[in-house]
């Protein structure tokens, strides 16, 4: 009798061990099918990433001094994860306001996107420069990976509204307000003080201007009252580049649910960024793509999946299980796809929404110049 039970025992765990491997098989068989749609779909729609900080890296390479990981975005890589598109961040960190500092911060500006222009001049066969919206599907189907610029952090036009312009005139296209911190125009995120508790006259001023222009006002890193001013006073949809979703992390970069609301209601974009700090309390080990797409849902079921995007962060803090680089991009395709989204509404968050909020922040800008 001993011994028919034990032959039962093992036949049972031979049984369940049988089926976990059926399991196994049939999950990797299903996640080959949805890569496989996944490269489909990548090569038929348009995929940008508002946010990397990968022109730092790619300016001075031999920094030994870099607090986060570096070398995430390249345009191999680019390539490699069906990514079409980088808003690439000229970062000035916040410094004194004093009229000495501000214009070292502008100085450095300038620097670090003439060094980047001459790296793109050195791999011209890869890459190009984006300067509307108009020029991205054309540049697709160039085989570029496409470049545009924006700015990280206001302090970069000092207390000189005229840079704005001058940065214009060399391709930038968004400018974030502040980087966490005070600055002459609204209140940073993680400062100690609100100073101004919305926009600043300056930043009134500054706002205008990037109406005008026909840039975005991106409100990443900004205080919820200098957001919500900022979203109220644009005549143009806002985007916040590279932020996350406070309710399922309460992290100050975080968006709330008001914050959320007041963006989508002027048309404007959420776009996720791929931090840990943005997206869970959890080890860095333990956060993957399915954190990162529970922010995008969250973002989809609140306003509408017409509001929402991805801005990485990469080699700016941004990266997690999946998703360290952006070569892994299609992962969060293949996230997506296991989830239900149609095709439509993958479409919409990888690249049709930012397209068409740049469209109508440029439209907007014509209409306040007379053309």
């Amino acid at each position: 009798m001993k011994k028919i039970l034990s032959f039962i025992g093992i036949a049972a765990v031979l049984a369940m061990a049988s089926n976990v491997s059926f399991a196994q098989n049939a999950s990797k068989e299903q996640d080959a099918r949805l890569m496989e749609i996944a490269d489909s779909l990548h090569k038929v729609m348009f995929t940008i990433d508002t946010h990397v900080d990968s022109a730092e890296y790619l300016n001075h390479p031999d920094n030994k001094g870099y607090s986060v990981t570096k070398g995430q975005v390249t345009f191999p890589k680019m390539k490699a994860g069906g990514l079409d598109a980088c808003f690439f961040a000229i970062y000035v960190g916040q410094g004194k306001l004093d009229p000495v500092s501000s214009q070292k911060a502008v100085d450095y500006g300038f620097r670090e996107l003439r060094l980047f222009k001459e790296y793109m001049k050195k791999h011209e066969s890869e890459c190009a420069q984006a300067w509307c919206a108009d020029d991205f599907w054309p540049l697709k189907k160039q085989g570029k990976s496409i470049v545009m610029f924006t700015l990280e952090n206001g302090y970069v036009i000092g207390k000189d509204i005229n840079n704005l312009r001058k940065f214009y005139n060399e391709g930038c296209r968004a400018m974030t307000l502040t980087h966490n911190y005070n600055n002459d125009i609204c209140d940073g995120s993680r400062d100690s003080v609100e100073h101004w508790r919305g926009l600043s006259p300056f930043g009134r001023a500054v706002v205008d201007s990037l109406n005008y222009l026909g840039m975005i006002v991106d409100v990443s890193h900004v205080t919820r009252a200098s957001l919500l001013d900022a979203v109220a006073y644009s005549k143009a949809p806002c985007v916040a580049t590279h932020s996350g979703v406070w309710n399922i992390k309460n992290h100050p970069r975080n968006l709330r649910d008001d914050e959320i609301k007041a963006i989508a209601a002027k048309g404007g974009l959420i776009q996720i960024g791929s931090g840990r700090f943005f997206l869970s309390w959890r080890p860095k080990t333990e956060v993957s793509v399915k954190n990162f797409v529970d922010h995008v849902e969250y973002v989809k079921n609140l306003v509408g999946v017409e509001h929402v995007g991805i801005g990485t962060d990469f080699d700016g803090g941004g990266g997690m299980n999946g998703l360290e680089d952006s070569s892994q991009m299609k992962n969060i395709t293949v996230e997506m796809l296991r989830r239900g989204w149609t095709h439509e509404d993958i479409k919409l968050f990888w690249g049709e929404n930012l397209l068409r909020v740049l469209r109508i922040v440029e439209q907007k800008g014509k209409e306040l110049q007379g053309r």
